[in-house]
């Protein structure tokens, strides 16, 4: 068995991170000895995670696909606790399997816990600040310094939501943004992005067709889409957006850029040095160009390093 652990590599753990997230958005309807499985699941997860960086391989954009599906855990933790707790006794069953609390998945109860705690925390200093802060705050929010267009400042509370993995906050807030803009194509398209991405491709749909509708051109909509996939971790959906940008502009650099950094997630070297040189090859913007040439020397260095195949 340790001989069979000792050989899992990084496409591995993707399979076993697109299992996680396939019962992830199942996790209303799942019975409770299923939750177990699931969180089970990210155990071998972790424990793969931590073996493949003690060999030096870069597993950031695995991490951050992995922050923002255990977030779907931690919006509906009361809801996972109640099936969990249906199934298994938690705190006998940590005891017996020794299962330390740095596995925060089986330690919803505590998140809860805390999250009261905070929420009751924050009610309580609100009170204690008092009306005068409070009209100083006013003042200086209202006249000193500038307010962001209501749009805009949907569209970054958005932003940071995806960015700390909070998808369901993040989809309301983008809808937010249409509802106050129609007009603006961003929010579309990021609301699509994520319905497809929580596997609900029906509902994406409208929402990228308004997207389309709203964005100067269909390559910035290629474009815009492409990058969004990455942020989330769908590196062949972001592949795809790039070359459908480059069947409309093959002389686009971002477009280049993009399908380069999607061919580098998914260990596609070769391919990836071939696109990031196009790009250096390119009179386009500068620190893209800079960005490029970096990328194509940490890639060749890679490949030097790790030589097996390559996935086609």
């Amino acid at each position: 068995m340790e001989n069979k652990k000792a050989s899992l590599t990084i496409n591995d753990l993707r399979e076993w991170i697109e299992r996680y997230k396939k019962d992830l958005l199942d996790i209303d309807t799942i019975e409770g000895n299923k939750v177990v499985e699931v969180l089970t699941l990210r155990d071998e997860i972790n424990d793969l995670v931590q073996k493949l960086e003690q060999k030096g391989i870069d597993l950031s954009v695995e991490r951050s696909k992995l922050d923002s599906l255990d977030h779907l855990i931690k919006d509906k933790k009361e809801i996972v606790w109640k099936k969990l707790k249906s199934s298994i006794d938690p705190s006998r069953y940590r005891k017996e399997k020794s299962i330390s609390p740095e596995k925060w998945w089986w330690y919803l109860d505590n998140l809860i816990k805390e999250e009261k705690r905070q929420y009751r925390n924050k009610w309580i200093k609100r009170v204690v600040m008092g009306a005068a802060v409070i009209a100083a705050l006013y003042v200086i929010f209202t006249y000193v310094i500038p307010k962001p267009p209501p749009y805009v400042a949907c569209i970054e509370k958005a932003n940071k939501l995806l960015e700390d993995g909070k998808l369901n906050p993040a989809l309301e807030t983008y809808k937010k943004a249409i509802s106050i803009d129609p007009k603006q194509g961003s929010a579309y398209l990021m609301a699509g992005v994520i319905h497809e991405f929580l596997g609900e491709k029906e509902k994406a749909a409208p929402y990228f067709a308004n997207a389309k509708k709203h964005y100067k051109s269909l390559n910035e909509f290629y474009l815009q889409r492409g990058m969004a996939w990455l942020r989330l971790g769908e590196f062949k959906k972001a592949e795809e957006d790039a070359k459908e940008a480059l069947k409309i502009n093959p002389k686009s650099a971002e477009a280049h850029f993009l399908l380069g950094n999607a061919y580098e997630a998914q260990n596609k070297i070769a391919k990836a040095i071939a696109e990031f040189s196009i790009v250096s090859e390119m009179n386009a913007d500068p620190k893209l160009t800079v960005i490029a040439r970096y990328k194509i020397g940490m890639l060749a260095l890679r490949g030097i390093a790790s030589s097996p195949k390559e996935k086609k």
